[in-house]
């Protein structure tokens, strides 16, 4: 058996700066730490039972982060939900993380919560797509796919009739998968959004950073090269706005950390997608969110120690 406190499921060569702050801030502690590459996991079955493997042995930390797996997910969700049930503790549970990485589910999941969302329509790209204009309205509409990130695959539609046209055709994926997509009315503060990044430690969920990000010129995008970001201080009113409505996204969603994208859209804010391992912008911030979400971690071991004790 090999013995690891924290275990970072992510890519060694994606997010250096923010992998390192996290191992930094894991070994601060004391603990052993590793990132470990997807395709170092393995998931092995046989009379024995089901164990993760890393390397070809054994492997149950006692706590496990994903970072930026994405388009492994299914598999990553099913090495984490068997450490899961052995014993590991999980950030982001696997429950959350699961949600998370379906746009049109996390929008289900807020507006039934009363979380504010964009009104949405879910569509699977091909013929006999009907886009209804009394759903997402008569302006400009923007798609994109609901298992998407980096803002891959994010398109403008002018009008309901010609977002049907375009999504007429079939968008593959992956192994000529077809995603599913979200389509949702283009905001009136398209182009200006706020980044929130809000940790669970001590007595609830807080924010640790509010990022006002701009899209580069000719684009509504707002995480694009050539964006620009400026964080938004607290104690302003539009951070406690923030900070307000994104605690109740994560909330919602049964997150203990989450990057909660919000847009202004008719005067109030609202929730464009919630992001179960947001950037920490290490090689920005230094390591502060590392910090705190390694905090987030060190309190969910307390907890498992105390209710077993």
């Amino acid at each position: 058996m090999r013995d690891l406190d924290l275990v970072v499921v992510g890519y060694p060569d994606h997010l250096v700066a923010d992998h390192a702050a996290l191992v930094g801030a894991a070994r601060g502690r004391g603990w052993t730490a590793e990132v470990v590459h997807p395709s170092r996991l393995a998931l092995a079955v046989d009379a024995a039972g089901a164990r993760v493997l890393v390397d070809g042995v054994e492997c149950r930390p006692r706590a496990a982060l994903p970072r930026g797996v994405n388009r492994p997910w299914p598999f990553v969700r099913q090495v984490l939900d068997l450490w899961a049930r052995a014993g590991t503790v999980v950030v982001p549970s696997v429950a959350g993380a699961e949600v998370c990485s379906d746009k049109l589910a996390s929008t289900v999941r807020l507006a039934a919560a009363g979380v504010p969302v964009l009104a949405t329509l879910g569509v699977v790209p091909g013929d006999g797509v009907t886009i209804d204009d009394a759903v997402v309205g008569t302006g400009a509409l923007v798609s994109k796919p609901a298992r998407g990130s980096k803002a891959r695959g994010v398109e403008r539609h002018v009008g309901a009739a010609l977002a049907a046209a375009d999504l007429g055709q079939r968008r593959p994926l992956v192994d000529d998968t077809v995603d599913h997509r979200v389509v949702q009315a283009l905001a009136t503060g398209a182009g200006h959004d706020l980044r929130v990044v809000v940790a669970r430690r001590g007595l609830g969920a807080e924010a640790v950073a509010v990022t006002r990000r701009t899209a580069p010129a000719g684009s509504f995008v707002t995480n694009l090269p050539g964006a620009t970001y400026a964080d938004e201080p607290p104690g302003t009113r539009l951070h406690a706005e923030a900070a307000a409505v994104a605690t109740a996204a994560v909330d919602a969603l049964g997150l203990d950390v989450g990057g909660v994208d919000l847009i202004e859209h008719d005067g109030s804010l609202v929730v464009l997608e919630v992001n179960a391992w947001p950037g920490l912008a290490a090689e920005v911030r230094g390591p502060a969110i590392a910090e705190a979400l390694v905090d987030v971690v060190a309190g969910a071991l307390d907890r498992r120690l105390a209710a077993v004790a």
